[in-house]
């Protein structure tokens, strides 16, 4: 039976009674999520049963110190493992891998018209109608904007160029949830945990690619741990409902989509409360600021340079140059 985290994420006895004041507003839906005030946890929380297919990866959670009265309610509240993220990065891998290479074109057969250009930034988003929804965003948030710009020297208009493209500016979360994927990347070490994808893989039944897939999988499985823990602190910390957190396909979060190792090496609190809760403007507007100054954010720094600092965040040319035309439709000068 699914429950509801809200009733056993109750945190007092290991984040002290100001997690309990911790208001967290998931941007996406608008809904605040009060954490409840309990005086103790009872054995009450534990009553549900965890699923066998759980055990591994909530033993190997305990073996590493992270155990809480939390930890057997989070995980019979799941209900099992999905393949899906798991066997989505497997499959990208696989084909990437293994897929036959398309044969060249003949010359004598070649189209004589020349090939469409790809686009140098993502069709639709610098529009007059988005430079208005970051002005209006950057006006209601401007506490929010002018910490982060103060304390780590990033533009504004990069800020909040930067949330536009990631989430939207916050209506766009992700439609996964963000600890049931990792937890279920996490638990798939083997291929017959992603049978339905295997199948579908031409060729994975020879014993070297069965091979090859549970290396990947072994590796995959190792990142999607260190994130997970890494998601459990943050989650005790911050006092938030891990069942109900949005995220994306592989885990990132808030309205800065940061992976959550990220969060303890650049996450930053914007608005003096205590704890980094990305769901909330001014932490996500100082983290993603945090983060591109420790990779090199320099006023003084040309537009390549910029450009370069921004594809530290996603390594695609065109979402770095989404990002700063952006911007300076919004007035910022790059260079």
């Amino acid at each position: 039976m699914r429950r509801t985290l809200s009733a056993v994420l109750l945190l007092l006895a290991l984040a002290g009674a100001g997690c309990a004041q911790n208001r967290i507003v998931y941007a996406q839906s608008g809904v605040q999520v009060q954490p409840p005030q309990y005086p103790s946890y009872q054995g009450s929380y534990t009553n549900g049963a965890i699923p066998s297919a759980w055990l591994p990866l909530y033993q190997r959670l305990r073996a590493d110190g992270l155990d809480g009265p939390d930890l057997p309610a989070l995980f019979a509240s799941m209900g099992t493992p999905s393949q899906d993220p798991m066997g989505r990065k497997i499959k990208e891998l696989y084909t990437k891998a293994f897929a036959p290479k398309p044969k060249p074109t003949p010359p004598s057969s070649k189209p004589t018209t020349p090939a469409r250009p790809k686009p140098l930034v993502y069709p639709g988003v610098i529009t007059a109608e988005n430079v208005e929804k970051c002005r209006a965003f950057l006006e209601a948030n401007k506490p929010a904007f002018d910490y982060a710009e103060r304390t780590f020297g990033v533009p504004r208009q990069i800020s909040v160029s930067l949330l536009f493209v990631e989430t939207r500016l916050g209506t766009f979360l992700g439609k996964e949830k963000a600890f049931y994927t990792l937890a279920s990347m996490a638990s798939s070490r083997r291929p017959e945990a992603i049978s339905t994808y295997v199948a579908q893989l031409p060729g994975s039944t020879a014993a070297d690619r069965q091979s090859w897939i549970q290396q990947r999988m072994e590796q995959r499985s190792d990142w999607a741990y260190k994130e997970l823990v890494a998601l459990l602190k943050n989650i005790r910390s911050s006092g938030e409902d891990a069942l109900a957190m949005p995220g994306s396909i592989y885990g990132a979060i808030g309205l800065c989509q940061f992976m959550p190792t990220n969060i303890s090496h650049y996450g930053a609190d914007g608005n003096g409360d205590g704890v980094v809760n990305l769901f909330t403007v001014p932490d996500a507007v100082a983290s993603l600021a945090n983060y591109l100054a420790q990779h090199g954010w320099n006023k003084a720094a040309t537009r390549a340079q910029k450009q370069k600092v921004i594809k530290t965040y996603n390594r695609i040319d065109i979402y770095a140059n989404t990002i700063l035309g952006l911007a300076e439709a919004q007035g910022y000068v790059a260079e």
